[in-house]
């Protein structure tokens, strides 16, 4: 299992010049013949709702303004026994908030660019990202080696996608 897992919309790394990489990764899954359309990024308030959605729980890294640390994002019920029951754990999360300073909290409303996961559950992130997609569009997956690219739609079955996961 990767130590970190990094999220970022699919037509924003196709905008920075990145499909390129990502299909050169050893590993791929998903990834479209034809670029997406370009779209409005998810905002935090989507991302902390695609993850509560999803039922999943893990450490913010991140201070949305006004609201502390712990109420957008559930920490963990039980970390004894979290890994051992298939706890859906994101670990700790990192948003990329554009035009944000990392130590400064964030507004719900301002877009996310990227998300990272460090020590997540691969089950958590999926289920996670699954959510997110259907707010936000494809979603591209990789890992901290870049071995790993994998790519989450709006409508993707989550039986078919766990059969082709890395993580």
């Amino acid at each position: 299992m990767s130590r970190h897992l990094l999220v970022t919309p699919l037509h924003a790394v196709v905008a920075d010049g990145g499909l390129d990489w990502a299909a050169s990764a050893e590993s791929s899954f998903g990834l479209p013949e034809e670029p997406p359309a370009a779209r409005e990024l998810p905002t935090v308030a989507q991302v902390l709702s695609a993850f509560r959605e999803a039922g999943c729980h893990g450490v913010p890294w991140f201070q949305v303004a006004g609201h502390g640390l712990t109420r957008d994002l559930p920490g963990c019920p039980d970390p004894a026994t979290c890994a051992s029951m298939g706890g859906l754990d994101l670990g700790e999360v990192s948003l990329g908030v554009d035009g944000a300073d990392g130590d400064e909290p964030v507004e719900l409303d301002q877009a996310v660019t990227d998300i990272a996961f460090r020590k997540p559950s691969g089950t958590a992130v999926l289920a996670a990202v699954v959510a997110l997609a259907s707010q936000a569009g494809p979603l591209l997956v990789f890992d901290d080696s870049g071995e790993h690219v994998f790519v989450v739609s709006p409508g993707d079955e989550p039986t078919y996608l766990v059969t082709h996961w890395p993580w």
